[in-house]
């Protein structure tokens, strides 16, 4: 029976990087054998290779498993190396002719000659495709053209013949894609094991109901005083990448568009997990009789289902949701979701006796393929930091009972992180910041070590945890070490979505991720895309970003930037929810995370395009990193500062001041109890009749209609916009 990994998921979360890695070295002691976030592992770790082969490609299309090695990266290689004969690996083929952006044009001229060529280069890979469907070897193939790429399921041999077809440049593991709900797995896995020592910061991601009428978050950015304005996000779209929308809900009933399902086959909107609906909620709810908590509530919703009831997708099925958003004129995607950093760990026991030291070895690698040479091919994903975990557990063979005893003897340990020539080219600092109290506890050490030139960890190999020991008596410890990978902004669904932005004009939200325990270096795929919008979490009660929001910079060298571009409320973000979950579901949770700070930012695109239809993605861009309110913070952590809706969509299209609360009211210039100088500066002008239409719109003139019924039909409507328009015309 052909067995496919897509079944698998739940398994392979968060360890796919790990599992890659642990498999393309020698063999070390069992007490140094890497871990990951989930009992996946064997006891033993693979002897297989450590590098690609450079073998030539073969062209030809025969199923003998021995072609196109070379364009294979670490992580398919390993893949394909684990899987049985029969079984489908999910991976994604990108083609040599990458020329994505048109020449700066993405009209449909352009658009169609792209298509072409996408067509052209995949003709034959497609062709042989659809040959081998029907002996069961290849299923669900996606082509995609907004990158010259293709999705497929296939077994090992198949793959490896797919990597010896013309055009094939490179082929890429299918990896699992998360929801970027409350923190990353690696770094809730250290906060588990760190709670055994102290009080630690743990983000409340804890869904639970809440009263109130209005979302305080919608209120701080200024989005409600743009809809009182009259601007709403009309005519705009925003396509939510997530797990589905209940668009039975109130605040969103009639709101979704357009829906598609890439992870199973509903035909209509739902959502059985609730992310997607809180997120939607924030983008476009409508105010129903009980809450107010979307930034735009004219805003057309689409409905892209790509995780499933866990909050699990694919990057093929996140990517094939996004080209669909594109294809269907979404303006906007809005993604909460993503990858954060890869962690590689290991852990184990060591003894060291009095003025000695213990040592345990730790593999490191240049890049995120697995392999050891620094110009290695695939390199998205490069070593940026390592923390380090030391606990004693025995002095003198006894098993240590009390705090005070292990603080006392962790005093006399030190620790130490060496390269493979002996050398200490990284810098260990305290991580107390994971602790409620900002500090270490005494009986653990608990360090991350970054490199002292502020670039990747440039020396791949064996490099060696050293602890000494000072203590009058032999001391038994635990380690745990964790290498974590954060992309660079070259990985392959970060560069999708750099992709997807040229080609189409589309704009891409992506939220940063919650792995901000990691420190700096912790965005998540495809965040670390330049062409993404990328937004981190604001605190509810200060300018601040919080604790949990992922932070930049990404890239090294000349091509590091700052990776954040703003941060967005993300804090106590009350919204709707999928009541559809269960019989006793709350209609309205608050949540933590950069899923919820994403979609304020989508709405406030939305309203952008209401304000001004003709603004291009680069023009959304600049003005809401230019509107920015400034905080004190780095650029890698929060960006150009936090969203001002308000300031935003003014300097788009300038604002008309309030009817009912500016300090200067309405007159009645010729005193015909007609209030013909709305905006009250003194003069009738078409700036009056632009403030009248915009408060009508608005409904802020029911308590005087009387005051701007100039066609004297009894009520304010356009009729009395239009009235009032030619008597300034007139004069």
């Amino acid at each position: 029976m052909i067995r496919t990994q897509r079944g698998t998921r739940a398994v392979v979360v968060g360890i796919v990087f790990c599992l890659l890695l642990s498999a393309t070295l020698a063999p070390v002691s069992k007490a140094a054998l890497p871990t990951t976030d989930v009992d996946s592992v064997g006891p033993e770790r693979s002897t297989a290779a450590a590098t690609v082969s450079d073998s030539a490609n073969n062209t030809t299309a025969s199923d003998n498993g021995t072609t196109g090695s070379d364009v294979l990266s670490g992580v398919a290689a390993y893949r394909l190396s684990r899987a049985e004969s029969d079984e489908l690996v999910p991976v994604i083929l990108v083609f040599d002719d990458q020329s994505r952006d048109g020449g700066g044009r993405n009209d449909t001229t352009t658009r169609a000659q792209i298509r072409a060529t996408t067509n052209r280069t995949q003709s034959d890979v497609r062709e042989f495709l659809d040959a081998r469907r029907a002996n069961g070897t290849v299923a669900d193939v996606k082509p995609f053209w907004t990158r010259n790429a293709l999705a497929v399921e296939a077994t090992p041999a198949v793959v490896r013949t797919l990597g010896g077809m013309p055009n094939v440049s490179a082929i890429h593991y299918d990896r699992p894609i998360y929801a970027t709900g409350s923190v990353s797995p690696s770094v809730s896995a250290y906060l588990d094991s760190l709670s055994a020592y102290g009080e630690t910061v743990r983000p409340d991601s804890v869904q639970r109901a809440t009263s109130g009428t209005e979302s305080w978050s919608v209120k701080s950015i200024g989005a409600d005083a743009v809809q009182e304005r009259g601007i709403t996000g009309t005519g705009a779209n925003v396509s939510v990448i997530d797990s589905g929308i209940d668009d039975s809900h109130p605040a969103l009933r009639g709101q979704v568009v357009r829906w598609q399902d890439f992870v199973g086959d509903s035909s209509q909107p739902f959502d059985p997990w609730g992310h997607g609906t809180h997120v939607a909620g924030t983008v476009a709810g409508r105010t129903d009789a009980n809450r107010s908590v979307g930034v735009a509530p004219g805003a057309r919703l689409f409905g892209a289902r790509a995780l499933d009831e866990d909050g699990q997708g694919s990057m093929s099925d996140v990517m094939a949701a996004m080209e669909w958003s594109a294809e269907n004129h979404a303006d906007v995607v809005s993604a909460s979701l993503g990858a954060s950093p890869f962690p590689l760990e290991y852990r184990g026991e060591r003894g060291v006796r009095p003025n000695e030291t213990g040592t345990a070895d730790i593999e490191l690698y240049a890049n995120g393929s697995g392999v050891y040479q620094t110009n290695a091919k695939y390199d998205g994903f490069k070593p940026a930091y390592v923390y380090v975990l030391v606990e004693p557990t025995r002095v003198g063979g006894e098993q240590i009972q009390s705090d005070e005893r292990r603080a006392e003897v962790m005093r006399n340990l030190s620790v130490t992180l060496r390269d493979p020539a002996g050398e200490t080219p990284l810098r260990g600092v305290d991580a107390g910041w994971w602790f409620a109290d900002g500090r270490v506890p005494a009986q653990i050490a608990y360090q991350r070590f970054t490199p002292r030139n502020g670039t990747a960890i440039e020396t791949p190999g064996n490099w060696s945890l050293d602890v000494e020991n000072d203590h009058p008596e032999s001391v038994s410890y635990r380690y745990r070490t964790t290498a974590y990978y954060p992309s660079n902004g070259s990985d392959q669904f970060s560069r999708y979505v750099d992709s997807l932005v040229t080609t189409t004009d589309t704009v891409a939200v992506i939220s940063a991720g919650n792995a901000g325990l990691l420190g700096n270096r912790s965005v998540a795929s495809p965040g670390a895309s330049a062409g993404a919008i990328t937004v981190g979490a604001s605190r509810q009660t200060a300018s601040d970003v919080t604790s949990f929001s992922s932070r930049g910079p990404v890239g090294f060298g000349a091509d590091r930037r700052p990776g954040i571009d703003l941060i967005a409320p993300g804090e106590n973000v009350t919204s709707a929810y999928s009541t559809s979950q269960t019989d006793e579901a709350e209609p309205y949770v608050t949540r933590d995370g950069t899923s919820m700070a994403a979609p304020h930012v989508s709405g406030t695109v939305a309203l952008l395009l209401d304000a001004n239809p003709n603004a291009t993605r680069s023009d959304v861009t600049r003005v809401l990193r230019s509107t920015a309110r400034p905080l004190p913070q780095t650029a890698p952590t929060v960006g150009a500062g936090m969203l001002d809706t308000w300031s935003a969509v003014n300097e788009t299209a300038e604002l008309p001041p309030s009817v009912t609360t500016e300090t200067a009211p309405p007159t009645d210039p010729d005193g015909d109890g007609r209030y013909e100088d709305v905006n009250g500066d003194g003069n009738v002008t078409l700036a009056d009749v632009q403030t009248l239409f915009a408060h009508r719109n608005a409904g802020a003139v029911e308590d005087s209609q009387e005051a701007f019924d100039f066609s004297g039909n009894g009520r304010v409507n356009v009729v009395d916009v239009q009235a009032l328009f030619a008597a300034v015309r007139e004069n």
